[in-house]
């Protein structure tokens, strides 16, 4: 199983332009955002959350933070778990919603603590993992886009392609630290709401969750948000492993968005598999567009987050 797949496997949320987003990465026990309806879908597995991470303050983004605070002080669960809230530091409108959470929900019985944090702001999650802020572009307001960062190690350019001896004798009379480099590698990139990313924000994530409300361009009255078109054609040009499409418009039916995303893939001869969320219920599923199957055969599959 690849990288890509096992991470998109322990990927559940729902989206759904104007109305509600949210995602929640298992390993890592975190969320992107928390829209509303969050809590009746994961019920107690939201006690497995310690970080939630808004990318701006429109309420399709925070508007489930009541009910999962509520939820978390008072369920079946460990109602004294630490929980961290990181938002776009600055956005005034986030810290009067704060205001309005600590008086209608008083004497909680875990530690909630709000954090601010601006573009290249690092959380530390483990020792070799961590997630990076970013500045998205979403309708001039405070945005932020997040990504989860593995620090690795692998073999100096130089180094490569020599015998095993030679290398153990570098190493021998070096140290190890002589042979290998540290690099970071891109696990999930989460867009948030935004138009296009910048190539270098993404380039080579194993997973890019981008943003892409329309099909259709011209749909489009404002630099509000990216097209389907869009969100691939980066995933293309950053050489990404897997794409995850979320936040489609209300507009659209589910035809049209697998239509437009099939076209992409037919007219650029996409070889990695993009995922799309186009929900009804929940817990919504990722389905799966797959570039052709065993028998050549384009077909597509549910895959349930």
């Amino acid at each position: 199983m690849s990288l890509s797949h096992e991470i998109m496997k322990n990927i559940c949320g729902y989206s759904r332009a104007k109305y509600s987003t949210w995602f929640y990465y298992r390993p890592d026990h975190i969320l992107f955002d928390v829209g509303e309806g969050i809590s009746l879908a994961l019920r107690n597995m939201i006690y497995g959350i310690d970080r939630i991470f808004i990318s701006h303050n429109h309420g399709d983004h925070i508007g489930g933070l009541p009910g999962f605070i509520k939820s978390r002080a008072s369920s079946m669960g460990d109602i004294t778990k630490p929980l961290t809230i990181y938002y776009p530091k600055g956005d005034t409108y986030i810290l009067q919603f704060k205001d309005y959470l600590d008086l209608s929900i008083p004497k909680l019985p875990f530690v909630l603590t709000w954090q601010g944090i601006s573009p290249g702001d690092q959380v530390q999650l483990h020792a070799n993992r961590f997630v990076e802020a970013f500045a998205s572009d979403h309708m001039g307001t405070l945005s932020l886009g997040y990504k989860i960062i593995e620090v690795r190690k692998r073999l100096k350019a130089e180094h490569q392609g020599l015998p095993q001896n030679d290398l153990i004798t570098i190493i021998k009379e070096q140290g190890r630290e002589a042979i290998h480099e540290e690099y970071q590698k891109n696990l999930l990139v989460y867009s948030g709401d935004t138009m296009p990313l910048d190539t270098s924000i993404v380039q080579k994530a194993e997973v890019l969750l981008h943003d892409a409300t329309f099909v259709l361009e011209n749909d489009r009255e404002e630099k509000t948000h990216a097209t389907i078109q869009e969100a691939c054609q980066l995933a293309i040009e950053a050489e990404v492993a897997s794409l995850a499409l979320f936040h489609f418009s209300s507009r659209y039916s589910h035809q049209q968005v697998k239509d437009k995303i099939q076209q992409m893939i037919t007219e650029n001869n996409i070889q990695f598999p993009i995922h799309y969320i186009y929900p009804h219920f929940y817990p919504a599923d990722f389905k799966q567009i797959y570039v052709e199957s065993q028998k050549g055969e384009k077909k597509e599959n549910n895959d349930q987050s």
